[in-house]
């Protein structure tokens, strides 16, 4: 009996370690399409560039079978900033040139004290402004590619994707509202390295909690650069002053922290606000190579949400990375 009940113990765990995963990518958006998220990817570029590069590669030899329209990348692309990480980092992403076009932004590992970045020596001004789907740079730095918006079409309607550094400074935000304000029929999407929390709610530094017996600030004013004159912007901030401005965000994709959150909330002018948090570095391998597949169906209005390895050739079958969402409609502009 003792044989037979440990059995049936061993095919249980089993079980329940298999339920955890869905094995093999998931099925392509058939007449959709997908945005592909790479997840802070700082200990890839420090110690594993071979999975850094495995992304790229899956992403760029998967463009047509899902429809890859952009690739948006959420920030601490380096643990370091160090050159050679920048190096990984530019090596990955160059299987992607000429394949499909990304979106990236620094997070708060890819800058100094005083906001220096190895990102646009690594990934020039002047190679964004070649793509057809290429905006522009934040007014006041445009040889700087920490800010940047991108236009593009799929799905049957307007894209925008505004990328805002770690943090924004003050007038940052003000040239992001101006690009919003402009493109008022494009479904606008914000990507930025820290904005929700795997509580689900925002970094918001007028709000403190007890963690561990101690009083913490759930904002992010422990950063150095939160102390900057130029003003420092954590996720309550950018969703009062920008997000819930404007009635053509939909989206919002953020990483720094792990692994996963996510919220909707209802904007200034009654749209819809599906805010999405994604960030493994905490896992083995710093990620063992999780992307975030956001599937966008061809019903118009469903949002599928996907977290496959192709290093392990593994999609996660856990409840809060496999969800869709409703999404809504394009905005009607002006």
């Amino acid at each position: 009996m003792n044989h037979i009940r440990r059995f049936f113990l061993v095919l249980s765990l089993a079980t329940c370690a298999l339920a955890l995963r869905l094995g093999a990518a998931p099925p392509p958006p058939e007449g959709g399409f997908t945005l592909a998220v790479l997840p802070d990817t700082q200990f890839y570029a420090l110690k594993h560039p071979e999975i850094y590069d495995a992304q790229t590669k899956w992403i760029a030899e998967n463009v047509k079978r899902y429809n890859i329209a952009y690739v948006l990348h959420v920030g601490d692309i380096t643990d370091k900033n160090t050159a050679p990480e920048w190096e990984v980092a530019a090596k990955a992403h160059a299987r992607l040139a000429g394949v499909v076009p990304c979106a990236l932004l620094p997070g708060n590992h890819d800058y100094n004290k005083e906001r220096g970045s190895g990102l646009s020596a690594a990934f020039p001004p002047d190679e964004f402004r070649k793509l057809p789907t290429f905006g522009g740079f934040y007014d006041q730095e445009p040889q700087r590619s920490d800010n940047s918006y991108h236009l593009f079409e799929a799905g049957g309607r307007k894209w925008l994707v505004l990328a805002l550094e770690y943090g924004p400074r003050h007038d940052v935000l003000r040239w992001a509202n101006a690009v919003a304000a402009k493109h008022p029929d494009r479904s606008a999407i914000l990507i930025t390295h820290a904005y929700l929390r795997p509580d689900n709610t925002r970094f918001d530094r007028k709000v403190f909690a007890m963690v561990k017996g101690k009083r913490s600030n759930k904002g992010l004013d422990g950063s150095a650069l939160s102390k900057s004159p130029a003003g420092f912007n954590d996720g309550e901030d950018l969703w009062q002053k920008l997000v819930s401005q404007h009635a053509n965000f939909t989206l919002v994709v953020s990483g720094h922290v792990c692994i996963t959150g996510r919220r909707t909330d209802t904007g200034k002018h009654g749209n819809a606000v599906h805010q999405i948090l994604v960030d493994y570095q905490n896992q083995p391998n710093g990620g063992n190579g999780y992307l975030r597949l956001l599937q966008f169906l061809p019903d118009g209005k469903t949002l599928r949400v996907r977290d496959y390895s192709p290093t392990l050739d593994d999609t996660i079958a856990a409840e809060d990375r496999v969800f869709d969402l409703a999404f809504p409609p394009a905005p009607k502009g002006k």
